[in-house]
């Protein structure tokens, strides 16, 4: 005879979103280990700041509920868009995602001719996110780095060249 188990508590939605993001962040990405999710809070955190594995667990699992400052963090790690955390109901935490965003953003993307002020936060997260990529290329060199992040610029130069002609045209 089957006994029935009470259902377990809902997770929060901001502790979904950390899963989901970490277990699953895009169709053929892999998952993100803990310890690896870990040694990144530990790159981007400022001198002073960050928390434990086990800290990270309980917010993941619902069992404490991260405060805005945490959320930022693991927001920054897992790559994750200022809507998507607003969307959990954490206002306050995506607005301070948002400014470490474009804060990040305009030290990271500085060396490109790329005006930061209308691209959405979304894509100045993927942005970074290929930055850190370049710069975690197994056995590249400095110059190899250097010349990814140059075709990396000039190819959002030439985007943005296009849609400026396409606006251009549009309005004739």
């Amino acid at each position: 005879m089957a006994t029935n188990k009470s259902a377990s508590p809902a997770l929060p939605p901001e502790a979904s979103l950390i899963r989901q993001l970490r277990e699953r962040p895009a169709a053929l990405s892999r998952k993100m280990s803990l310890s690896t999710a870990m040694k990144r809070l530990t790159e981007i955190a400022p001198d002073g700041y960050g928390f434990s594995d086990g800290t990270w667990r309980n917010i993941e699992a619902g069992r404490k509920i991260a405060e805005d400052w945490e959320l930022v963090l693991i927001g920054l790690v897992l790559y994750a868009t200022p809507e998507q955390i607003a969307a959990t109901g954490r206002t306050d935490a995506a607005e301070l995602l948002r400014k470490e965003i474009d804060a990040r953003a305009k030290t990271e993307l500085a060396a490109s001719k790329v005006s930061l002020d209308d691209i959405p936060a979304g894509t100045k997260q993927k942005l970074l996110r290929q930055l850190a990529e370049i710069d975690n290329v197994p056995g590249a060199t400095e110059q190899d780095r250097q010349e990814m992040r140059d075709v990396l610029f000039g190819q959002i130069d030439a985007l943005m060249d296009m849609h400026a002609a396409t606006l251009r045209f549009r309005a004739r």
